[in-house]
């Protein structure tokens, strides 16, 4: 494979991931602990010298967007990176209810390049979790939750003791989606859970963001994209109420949103770099 020309990248709030990209193809790829611009900085710092596109999905690097109803293609907005280019995803903001999405916009761009004629709802599980509605090719309008932060403040830091015990998920989900005012008062008895008992904590937690956001998954086609464990577990709870799902590849979805994007940046925007 020919030499990278430049970087994707990915920062959740605590972690970095990023790949050396030659056009749509992967040259290398690393992950590591990241809690600012400056480890971010010094992350890359032996890597090539080449743009970056940063898909940062907090909103700490800000790039504020259009309000939706809005074109999912994404868009980008030069950020400050010092010497070398950086690119961010730009976001899309909504009124009603209030919120924004930030580098989500990468993965729903892509996802859709690979399925332009998608219509439906986008599951997006994360540390903040949003559900996207998704038509004509537009983001129409969304919802936020915070339910993986949740996990990790009230539960195990171990993320795979959440899917340890599927029996335990799925009662504590069911109960939860049908009685979330009831659920919200356990949370308490499972703080610190392990074992099944962070697998009950799960299900309480996923249970009562699913029956808010019902709106989103009932009778909808609906498109999970994120990393197992939390995805898993969105994917078998929406599957146990029959919704009809798609497991789109996460990474696939990311990198090919930043890479069209990369491909619509001007010639001379990052550089010299030239695709």
């Amino acid at each position: 494979m020919s030499a990278p020309n430049w970087i994707a990248a990915e920062y959740d709030g605590a972690r970095l991931r990023f790949w050396s990209m030659q056009g749509a193809g992967i040259c290398a790829r690393q992950e590591g602990a990241c809690t600012s611009m400056a480890a971010l900085t010094d992350a890359l710092k032996d890597w090539p010298d080449l743009p970056v596109l940063l898909a940062d999905l907090t909103g700490e690097f800000p790039a504020p967007g259009a309000a939706a109803p809005v074109s999912a293609a994404l868009r980008l907005v030069q950020g400050s990176g010092g010497a070398r280019p950086l690119w961010l995803a730009q976001g899309v903001t909504q009124a009603t209810p209030a919120g924004a999405l930030h580098g989500q916009t990468a993965a729903i761009a892509g996802l859709l390049k690979a399925e332009p004629q998608f219509d439906g709802v986008i599951c997006l599980p994360g540390r903040r979790s949003h559900w996207v509605r998704i038509s004509a090719s537009e983001i129409c309008h969304f919802h936020g939750y915070m339910t993986g932060e949740l996990l990790v403040w009230l539960g195990s830091p171990h993320s795979s003791d959440a899917a340890s015990d599927p029996d335990a998920f799925f009662a504590a989900f069911e109960d939860a989606l049908s009685r979330p005012h009831r659920a919200y008062g356990r949370l308490l008895a499972l703080r610190g859970a392990k074992g099944a008992e962070a697998s009950q904590l799960a299900g309480l937690l996923i249970g009562i963001e699913m029956a808010d956001a019902k709106p989103y998954w009932l009778g909808e086609r609906v498109a999970v994209t994120g990393h197992a464990p939390l995805a898993d577990l969105y994917a078998a709870a929406l599957e146990r109420q029959g919704v009809s799902i798609q497991r789109p590849d996460p990474d696939a979805a990311l990198l090919a949103g930043l890479h069209a994007a990369w491909k619509s940046l001007p010639v001379n925007a990052a550089k010299g770099i030239l695709h």
